[in-house]
């Protein structure tokens, strides 16, 4: 019998997504479990979406709006687990949908009963549009079974050698409790912290349940192309990626963590250093090269030589860039 006492908080950052923030939030509204909390963060939306936000709260009292001034998504979910009231918290993207409208009741009866600090869940992809058709469903490689026993650090390990490691905040449903015990806030002003926050989440939990099958919808949208108009966006990411990469790397050196979580965050974020190839205006070419000399703890580790080298990245940064690279390293 479900312990109906039990709430969800629901986390819901939002920005400029009128197009399909009623799918999301009526997604949400549909589930069979009915103790639950919507936090809307409105980050500052210019469109219609704080319209559409306080619509719904006006309908339905378990919908909260907060107003906030444009933060970035890692403000808008830390004031929404602050502001959180219940014993859970899902985030939710608000350009995606729940397809299982019992899947919280689901996720409720898995927890609550079991003291997991959280489930680890897959989900499934489909291009903006056609809401119908699923173009990939991420699996997780890994079962119950075999992780029982082991703590997060381990199963990441188990996650990582298998592939089925995601980084999207969305894929884990957690216990509140420990999430503030843990400090698990997000690192504000940068992105590529959902990325950060996933590895300190599984390194820190005792107990973790796997729920592969499919119910959280993830819109896929079409990028915009590299232009002088945004080059300094993408320069930032690349930025924020490297320093990410360097703190998590000491972080795990300081904790004696297995050297594959190690080797990991090294070659994921060197491999996206094939951004920098639409990279062409000088002040952003300088501001990656201030990151990349001073991110030494990344470009000195023996795997990333290997990494660089034997994935061809010559290819994509040009000769004279990769020369230049090799010698900031030291390599």
């Amino acid at each position: 019998m479900i312990n109906t006492n039990v709430k969800i908080s629901v986390i819901v950052p939002v920005y400029n997504v009128e197009k399909w923030l009623n799918m999301c939030i009526d997604s949400i509204l549909a589930q069979s479990y009915k103790n639950l909390e919507i936090i809307l963060v409105n980050d500052g939306s210019t469109d219609k979406s704080k319209d559409i936000c306080d619509s719904y709260s006006k309908k339905d009292n378990r919908v909260r709006v907060l107003n906030i001034k444009n933060s970035g998504q890692s403000v808008a979910r830390n004031i929404g687990l602050k502001e959180a009231k219940g014993d859970y918290i899902l985030f939710i993207d608000s350009d995606d949908y729940i397809s299982d409208k019992a899947i919280i009741e689901k996720f409720i009866n898995i927890l609550d009963s079991n003291n997991y600090d959280f489930i680890y869940t897959s989900y499934c992809r489909f291009e903006d549009g056609n809401e119908e058709k699923i173009t990939e469903i991420l699996p997780i490689s890994l079962t119950n079974d075999e992780i029982k026993n082991k703590e997060g650090k381990d199963i990441l390990v188990d996650l990582l050698n298998k592939n089925s490691f995601h980084h999207a905040p969305y894929l884990k449903v957690c216990r509140k409790e420990f999430i503030l015990n843990n400090k698990l806030f997000f690192r504000e002003g940068y992105y590529h912290e959902d990325a950060e926050w996933t590895f300190k989440v599984f390194y820190y939990a005792k107990k973790i349940f796997i729920y592969d099958k499919p119910w959280y919808m993830r819109r896929m949208r079409e990028n915009s192309t590299i232009t002088s108009r945004n080059e300094s966006a993408i320069c930032k990411k690349l930025c924020d990626r490297l320093i990410i990469a360097d703190d998590l790397i000491k972080f795990f050196e300081k904790e004696n963590a297995s050297k594959v979580i190690i080797d990991d965050l090294v070659r994921m974020y060197w491999g996206d250093l094939m951004i920098t190839r639409g990279v062409k205006e000088k002040d952003n070419i300088k501001k990656c090269t201030k990151v990349i000399a001073s991110t030494k703890n990344v470009l000195n580790k023996s795997s990333v030589k290997k990494y660089l080298i034997g994935n061809k990245l010559i290819k994509y940064l040009g000769a004279k860039n990769f020369i230049n690279l090799l010698k900031i390293a030291g390599i």
